[in-house]
């Protein structure tokens, strides 16, 4: 591993360490340093990950005080207490990896639910993401990028000579300049173009998409709808609003979760129920989530650490 590489996973644990009781400037001075680098956010999501999934296992110890947020070169390895348990465990598993994925060109971009963020790549195209996704970007290729979850809306500069790919499970996108979003919820994908066209699967069966059309497309049974939709409601998470159209209240919950940061489960009877309307996100409350019970005829209640959404009579059982 090279010195370099070492640094940064020594950063990264010195601001993980730090953040609990970091002030304002600390978290500026944070977030100043993800952006400084796309390895940063990588290692320090990869870091979190690995101590998330140890911590499990192990007893509560306790937190340490803040230190200082400009970290120096393997200054980790004389913490106790919890840095001597699964974040230190964490740091060896991910110095056993470490090396192959940075050397790799590519990098993740991840976002938590209720979290969106923007990238603008090379070659001046820009990808904004909404909460609970991962996008795999590659720094030799600003052309493509890979979505594995969550919801991204692409605005694309055209380059005739260039078209730029997305990925998402078996499927291959080809946009030759426009404004789409890609959605995925586990072997479910959806495409909806705002501006320009799509090509979908362009190395096979290939399907254009064009302004105001969507397609869903079912990993399983390798099955594709095409339907019409509003082109201007593409992404309207982007500006504060969900559209539904004829969708599943399950999906649609899915959408809504993911958006505002909240977990959301639709009793099973009403999970197919088809959904139309338009939900207002910003400000998210709970004031939303009762707004989608009511437009279905339902009912939502706390549920634990989320909500449930279900039939009036399962609320007064």
């Amino acid at each position: 591993m090279s010195i370099q590489s070492e640094q940064i996973l020594d950063e990264a644990i010195a601001w993980h360490l730090g953040l609990e009781e970091a002030g304002a400037e600390d978290w500026q001075h944070f977030v100043e340093w993800l952006e400084a680098d796309p390895r940063h956010q990588e290692v320090y999501d990869r870091l979190t990950l690995e101590e998330a999934a140890l911590a499990e296992t192990q007893a509560p110890t306790p937190r340490l005080p803040m230190v200082r947020k400009r970290p120096i070169h393997r200054n980790w390895v004389r913490y106790g207490g919890w840095a001597g348990g699964a974040l230190a465990a964490a740091a060896a598993a991910w110095l056993a990896v470490m090396p192959a994925v940075m050397g790799d060109s590519h990098y993740l971009i991840q976002t938590k639910p209720g979290e969106q963020r923007t990238v603008t790549l090379a070659d001046g195209s820009v990808v904004a993401l909404n909460g609970g996704t991962t996008l795999r970007l590659d720094r030799k290729d600003p052309r493509s990028a890979e979505l594995s979850g969550g919801e991204a809306f692409f605005t694309v500069v055209h380059h005739a000579d260039r078209p730029f790919e997305v990925k998402s499970g078996d499927v291959v996108l080809r946009d030759i300049g426009t404004r789409f979003a890609v959605s995925r919820i586990g072997g479910a994908m959806d495409v909806k173009v705002a501006e320009g066209s799509v090509q979908f699967q362009p190395h096979g069966a290939r399907v254009t998409l064009t302004k105001g059309m969507m397609l869903s497309y079912n990993d399983a049974s390798a099955h594709a709808t095409v339907a019409q939709i509003a082109a201007e409601n593409v992404a309207g998470w982007t500006r504060g609003e969900l559209d539904f159209t004829g969708t599943p209240m399950a999906v649609a919950a899915a959408e809504l979760s993911r958006t505002i940061g909240a977990p959301i489960q639709v009793a099973a009877e009403m999970a197919d129920k088809p959904f139309t309307g338009t939900l207002h996100v910003k400000p998210a409350s709970a004031k939303t989530i009762a707004k989608f019970a009511e437009l279905n005829g339902a009912t939502a209640f706390r549920d634990g650490p989320g909500w449930r959404i279900a039939p009036q009579s399962e609320r007064v059982r």
